[in-house]
């Protein structure tokens, strides 16, 4: 699930500098699609020491009325949030401004929709752990005891007022504002944890050939191995392409460019 990502770099190319004009009426809002290599360093940084096993899927530059965000879509369904210089500001569906396909919220991130106004839906509030109920910390420190918390916010919206912890290798821990458990917003186990770095040229003949013959302009970028939903997998990262999914044999089985968690 959550785990340390092997990848930041891994798995990354898909479909470079696609800009979308997807703003909502009245307001100055642009979305580019990016490669990893555009995200802030400390963006990259914070991905590549926090998650092993997940692939980003796309990756998005926004301009929101001059205020720049970044956003990067893992294949757990995970979004993460960065400003302008890097730093996580939010992460989950509450947190995102756009979908995977670069596609902007319209009743989306904090339950905003065009006539209602930012006092009515602020955006997260990042806090620390001092700053959540006594309930919810003990709750963390019984139940995730050796896990390191990676984030925490607080969303509020008109009558339903939540705290949100990111917890390394667990997902989104949800909690109302009294502290109360509300939810586990990820699986506890991720169908590609198991998944490792292959080196390109170990690749199947079978597959390089299929890659050869059907994109042959794109660059091989990335490959790993392993068992999805008892299966043996493996997944080719093609720049401009996206992910190739091929079964142990080397026989392709589907193109994935945008959230691969579909069991």
């Amino acid at each position: 699930m959550l785990k340390k990502i092997l990848i930041a770099s891994i798995f990354m190319g898909i479909i470079t500098g696609c800009q979308q004009d997807d703003a909502l009426p009245g307001e100055d809002l642009t979305v580019t699609e990016i490669v990893e290599a555009e995200l802030p360093q400390t963006a990259s940084n914070f991905i590549l020491t926090n998650f092993e096993g997940e692939v980003i899927t796309s990756a998005f530059r926004i301009n929101d009325g001059g205020t720049v965000s970044f956003e990067a879509n893992l294949t757990n369904d995970m979004n993460l949030t960065f400003a302008a210089n890097g730093r996580l500001v939010a992460f989950g569906e509450d947190g995102a401004e756009v979908d995977c396909e670069g596609k902007h919220r319209r009743h989306g991130a904090f339950g905003k929709s065009p006539e209602k106004s930012d006092k009515d839906h602020p955006k997260p509030t990042l806090l620390e752990l001092k700053d959540l109920p006594a309930k919810a910390v003990n709750y963390l420190k019984e139940k995730y005891p050796n896990n390191e918390i990676l984030k925490i916010i607080f969303l509020e919206r008109n009558e339903l007022n939540q705290y949100h912890v990111l917890v390394k290798e667990i997902g989104i821990v949800v909690f109302d504002d009294a502290g109360t458990f509300v939810k586990l917003k990820e699986k506890p186990e991720r169908p590609c944890a198991n998944f490792q770095k292959i080196e390109i040229d170990a690749l199947p003949a079978a597959i390089t050939s299929y890659i050869e013959a059907n994109y042959p302009d794109n660059e091989i970028l990335r490959a790993r191995k392993g068992t999805r939903n008892d299966k043996v997998e493996i997944h080719v990262l093609v720049k401009e392409v996206g992910v190739l999914i091929f079964n142990g044999e080397g026989v392709f089985i589907e193109l994935k460019t945008c959230g691969m968690d579909k069991d």
